[in-house]
């Protein structure tokens, strides 16, 4: 009795010291700080469902919204001197930047303990692959190249929204002969053009030269590539994008669009909630959204859409509550929560249809009865030649008979940036 004794002694004696000695996760902080790019109503929206992980967790969210995210976030990696534990930006080629210079987490763990590796759309978790690992989670998805349009502008003029491209060239030469400016541009923005020559270009010759110029596999001077631009070109000096495209503001647009000053935009899913909620403009009345009629009708049916991405720096003040929000972040519950606010469309598979108002609905269904989804090609460029693509975007909407130019210049660009 006395030997039994003494075992339970010793094992419960062991069992205390494996307890206090073992080591021990790190406590859970009470702080996390958010920098974000969404601000006013977009904003608004996410602090609303930011509430409801506060509750749940008791982790106070410092949400602050950065007009210049991109500058804010290199700054501080720069100077090593990391201020926030999660950073949303929407650039999948600035990620992978990121994570091969060493300054972001790996975030593939996240994903497998979470399930939400198997509920996300994979193309999106694709786009931030280095090396087999994922370095961000999507939480918000963009789908870009849809083709918005003004229904009372189309019924004054007996027509309907187009299915295929001659459909599209009579509805703009229709408009045009109206005094209605067939295409909205907003070309001061530079990355609004970028939609356009997306569209075009997988429009031409289907998703796999999209994905070779993102690798830079082909260059900026192909044959496809110059007679996709070609296309444009002959709109442009059609006059389908007005007098001056490249000098547009892009917010304004919105407005016009819903007060029937231009008839078409090619643009962002977003455009339903600044359509709706910042401009008061009535869905399927004032503005209405269709599938972008390819050029070539043997092309297959192509969307582009990215995602605005969490990612967490490898110095980031409050790692443990950081990666509970990621989590959270990439699950259902939130997503859920921001697509019932309206204007969001989310990655996570798990949230249903039926959350979706009806415009959305439409982008949904638009996105399914795909038979390709692309990276939007700037987004997904390294950083710098997305800059660079820009500017030469807004060059060749002023300036359509330099195209050659043009091309040559990105394609040098490319060349330097990509290393050859």
């Amino acid at each position: 009795m006395q030997a039994i004794l003494i075992a339970a002694v010793v094992i419960i004696a062991a069992a205390v010291a494996v307890y206090f000695y073992m080591p021990r996760p790190p406590p859970l902080e009470k702080e996390v700080v958010v920098y974000g790019i969404w601000a006013e109503v977009e904003g608004e929206n996410f602090e609303k469902a930011l509430d409801i992980f506060e509750e749940k967790t008791g982790v106070k969210v410092k949400y602050i919204p950065q007009s210049d995210i991109r500058t804010a976030i290199m700054t501080e990696f720069a100077s090593g001197e990391v201020q926030f534990d999660i950073a949303i930006i929407p650039w999948a080629g600035l990620i992978k930047e990121l994570a091969k210079k060493g300054h972001i987490e790996d975030l593939t763990p996240i994903l497998e303990e979470e399930g939400l590796k198997d509920k996300l759309v994979k193309d999106l978790l694709e786009m931030v692959k280095v090396d087999g690992k994922y370095y961000a989670i999507p939480i918000k998805m963009s789908v870009k190249t849809l083709l918005w349009y003004n229904p009372k502008v189309f019924k004054k003029y007996g027509l309907k929204p187009p299915e295929n491209w001659d459909e599209f060239i009579s509805v703009c030469e229709a408009l045009k002969a109206n005094g209605v400016q067939p295409l909205a541009a907003g070309g001061k923005t530079k990355w609004t053009l970028t939609e356009y020559m997306e569209a075009f270009i997988f429009g031409m010759h289907g998703p796999q030269l999209t994905y070779d110029l993102i690798e830079h596999k082909v260059e900026w001077t192909d044959p496809r590539v110059r007679e996709s631009f070609e296309l444009m070109a002959d709109l442009i000096k059609k006059g389908y994008w007005g007098e001056h495209p490249e000098a547009e503001e892009g917010v304004p647009q919105f407005t016009r669009l819903g007060n029937g000053e231009v008839g078409m935009w090619l643009i962002l899913s977003a455009a339903n909630v600044f359509m709706s909620q910042y401009f008061g403009f009535a869905p399927g009345e004032d503005y209405d959204v269709v599938r972008w009629p390819n050029p070539n009708p043997k092309a297959p049916k192509t969307v582009a859409a990215n995602a605005d991405y969490v990612i967490i720096p490898k110095k980031a003040p409050h790692p443990v509550a950081a990666r509970k929000l990621a989590a959270w972040l990439g699950g259902a519950e939130y997503q859920e929560a921001m697509v019932r606010m309206k204007g969001y469309l989310a990655p996570n598979l798990d949230v249903p249809l039926d959350a979706y108002d009806p415009i959305d609905s439409k982008v949904i269904l638009i996105l399914k009865e795909s038979d390709a989804i692309v990276p939007d090609l700037d987004d997904a460029c390294p950083g710098e030649f997305q800059l660079v693509i820009w500017s030469k975007i807004q060059e060749f909407f002023a300036n359509p008979d330099n195209l050659d130019t043009i091309l040559k210049d990105l394609e040098a660009e490319a060349d330097r940036i990509y290393g050859g």
